[in-house]
């Protein structure tokens, strides 16, 4: 198959050069085709429409263009792809996203400026994005609290759905790739027949396909778009080359805890390590502290296993204007994912000990409905009145003999938002919203000595001021006061300025942000079993809400085919929500508590030039500096790499009347030296005597490393578009592999062939 799709994109290369060669009528796009376009109408950084050259911060806008031309198959390579300071850690039960140095519990993800509830491990479930239903996504950097609440304290995703512009549309499209690795040697323990074990390899083997349909209409007042989605990845196993050298400042060096072998007559014949009949491992004594000491781990051969998935996405939207004065809108989605594992991972010795079905490891499900209504009483004035259910459930998860309890997410958004047009240059926005978050989750809440509760409730009120005078200086001030049911008042202030002289333009912004502790972080248990050690996260009811004030000073240069913007920015945070460990036994524990002062800060760079006619390169560039006074045993489970970098050529020509676009992306992730606790048990001695366990905070190195990306694009006059190309071109796999490592797909060749249909 490999073969068979680099021999297809050679061919398309090659013919389209025999083509322009043979007939000489090589024509490149418009000047502005591939261009960043300036006067793209953004609303996420201000709720309300604004051209992006006029927002008083830069906002990065990812077009669908800008999908299709990549060939983007998830939002983790969307957002990889195009900024840089993303990193996606990929562990078994998903991604774990870092976004300029903070994890994804301080980036908001919106979908047509609505949150998305379903948070795992601070992260939404991405595969609840389906990318060919995008228009485009907005990227809103540092605190924007003043205008989302709570968690929009290092940046707010925007993922704004399309609606058809034709009378009647349809769209379909087919994305097959090569898998990323064939699992036929993996076998069932237990009770399973042969016939078992044949389906559970074939679920692993799951093809790396993705199709998408969608058929609209637009009627003039009436507008409607259904929308599906199926998307399948087959689960691969990363196993680590080199030992991972682990330095430890000091550390309890820990041994097995030996009590005397007696003989047929009662005498001494040997020691023997003390058994815990409830875990089945050593008794373990603390001895004494060691210092500067370095461990090296070496990689486990059962590897990571990274989880084949399957989703289905359907989606609904209305729109209907009843009259100049009134627009209605009404949207409904439906989302399912299925799991799929390696039989023997480092989470499940046996997935068939508790499922009826050895090929489902865990199944998730949710959906998302909204209602609002549009009133214009003049030209001036603009409600909206709007309702948001959006509801996350994990159905099944088994975890080493054990079912983990169900857990059902949710939030409850009602809001009022009303615009004034007070005069040609000045709009002012105030909104009253609430948001009730529900969590339910079946623990067993006698063995955390209280009753959890089971939702939180905020209600916000804010007010912003946008002076956009068509001048050379513009502002934009607002101010939101918060009341949480836990938490009592929270106040957040915001000012913005632009100042433009020609081409040139200079920003400046403060903002302040808070963040309430989660649900999940005050009072779920979450075991999560491994050989030799049980790691243990539980929540603290006595957190305290987080707050943050992030300052930024950026300029930028725009005129016809080059975009130039250089930014600074610093956050400071206050009560930062952490994680602190200790070892107790064999068990270790993870425990969220407040961290006193944190600070990041940081430089990012872009640049989007048009070199030539069709030639287009764009450039980014982020680097991130953090510290914090929190203590030795805290631990940051996502650390960022303090230099990242992407790049992307694209160049296209057309041929007669079928185009061909070029586009090779490259993503680079610098060194990163991080810290973390993790307890280490050494088995490698000649006996159960000889185990040393050690615990402690310790420091580790990563490299490195870059990952390069080629598509090719050919869009024909019968609105049929094929694309091949291949993602991680040179095969590019973690040396290391634990939780805090790069988890980068295999090499993976794809072609996909979509169609659009459209009638006026």
């Amino acid at each position: 198959m490999k073969r068979r799709i680099l021999c297809l994109v050679l061919s398309v290369v090659a013919v389209s050069r025999g083509f322009a060669a043979e007939t000489g009528k090589v024509s490149a796009l418009p000047p502005d085709s591939l261009s960043y376009n300036m006067n793209e109408v953004v609303v996420t950084a201000t709720r309300t429409p604004l051209m992006l050259k006029d927002t008083p911060i830069i906002t990065r806008v990812i077009t669908a263009k800008d999908i299709q031309r990549r060939g983007v198959a998830t939002l983790q390579q969307a957002l990889e792809g195009e900024l840089a300071g993303v990193e996606f850690h990929q562990a078994g039960y998903g991604s774990s996203l870092s976004f300029q140095g903070l994890d994804a519990r301080y980036v908001l993800f919106l979908v047509d400026g609505e949150r998305i509830a379903g948070e795992t491990y601070g992260n939404i479930d991405y595969a609840r994005i389906p990318m060919d239903n995008i228009a485009r996504i907005e990227i809103v950097r540092g605190a924007s609290s003043v205008l989302y609440g709570s968690n929009a304290m290092g940046a707010v995703v925007n993922l704004i759905t399309r609606m058809p512009v034709q009378k009647y549309e349809i769209n379909a499209s087919l994305r097959y790739g090569t898998p990323f690795q064939r699992n036929g040697g993996d076998s069932l323990a237990g009770s399973a027949t042969p016939r078992d074990s044949r389906f559970y390899r074939d679920k692993l083997d799951l093809p790396n396909l993705k199709g998408d349909f969608s058929i609209g209409f637009n009627l003039g007042k009436f507008k409607s778009l259904t929308a599906f989605s199926y998307r399948s990845t087959d689960a691969y196993r990363l196993v680590g080359t080199k030992n991972e050298v682990r330095h430890y400042d000091s550390l309890n060096m820990m041994t097995p805890k030996m009590i005397p072998v007696l003989g047929p007559e009662g005498n001494v014949v040997g020691m023997r390590p003390q058994m815990d009949p409830a875990t089945g491992m050593p008794v373990f004594v603390v001895g004494r502290t060691v210092r500067d000491t370095t461990v090296s781990v070496a990689p486990d051969k059962r590897g990571l296993s990274v989880s084949g998935w399957r989703d289905i996405n359907v989606s609904q939207r209305f729109d209907y204007e009843l009259s100049d004065k009134f627009r209605f809108q009404v949207t409904g989605s439906y989302f399912s994912k299925n799991r799929y594992d390696f039989n023997g991972s480092i989470l499940d010795e046996n997935p068939m000990s508790n499922n009826s079905k050895p090929w489902t490891y865990e199944s998730y499900s949710g959906y998302n409905v909204k209602a609002q209504m549009e009133h214009s009483p003049n030209r001036n004035n603009k409600i909206y009145l709007s309702f948001m259910h959006d509801g996350y459930y994990r159905n099944l998860d088994s975890l080493s003999s054990a079912t983990v309890p169900k857990q059902r997410h949710s939030y409850n958004i009602p809001r009022l938002l009303w615009t004034l047009q007070a005069g040609e240059y000045n709009r002012l926005t105030t909104g009253v919203e609430m948001v009730n978050e529900r969590l339910r989750f079946d623990l067993n809440r006698d063995s955390l000595g209280f009753d959890a509760p089971e939702s939180m409730t905020s209600g916000s009120l804010y007010v912003q001021d946008e002076i956009l005078n068509g001048h050379a200086l513009s502002f934009v001030a607002g101010v939101r006061g918060n009341y949480n049911n836990r938490f009592g008042w929270s106040v957040t202030p915001k000012l913005s300025a632009k100042y433009t002289v020609g081409h040139c333009s200079l920003r400046a912004n403060y903002a302040s942000g808070y963040r309430t502790p989660s649900l999940k972080e005050m009072y779920m248990e979450f075991t999560v079993p491994i050989p030799g050690q049980t790691t243990v996260i539980r929540g603290n009811d006595r957190l305290r809400p987080e707050t943050n004030h992030y300052v930024s000073l950026a300029a930028e240069y725009n005129r016809e085919g080059v975009n130039f913007s250089a930014t600074a920015y610093k956050s400071f945070f206050r009560n930062k929500i952490d994680v602190r460990g200790h070892a107790e036994g064999m068990e270790t524990i993870l425990q969220y508590e407040n961290i006193n002062r944190s600070q990041f800060a940081g430089v990012e760079v872009m640049a989007n030039v048009r070199l030539a006619r069709g030639l287009f390169v764009r450039a980014n560039y982020n680097y991130i500096y953090q510290t914090d006074d929190a203590p030795e045993s805290s631990t940051q489970y996502i650390f960022p790499s303090p230099h990242t970098a992407t790049f992307q050529a694209d160049y296209g020509f057309m041929i007669r009347k079928c185009y061909i676009g070029l586009n090779a992306a490259v993503r680079y992730v610098g060194a990163k030296d991080y810290e973390d606790f993790m307890p280490v048990l050494d088995m490698t001695g000649s006996s159960m005597a000889s185990m040393k366990y050690w615990t402690g905070t310790y420091t580790a190195h990563h490299e490195g490393y870059a990952v390069c990306d080629a598509v090719v694009n050919a869009t024909f006059p019968q609105r049929v578009t094929l694309s091949v190309g291949v993602n991680n071109m040179f095969n590019r796999q973690p040396s290391i592999v634990n939780f805090n490592s790069d988890i980068t797909s295999p090499r993976n060749m794809f072609v996909r062939i979509s169609y659009a249909f459209g009638h006026d």
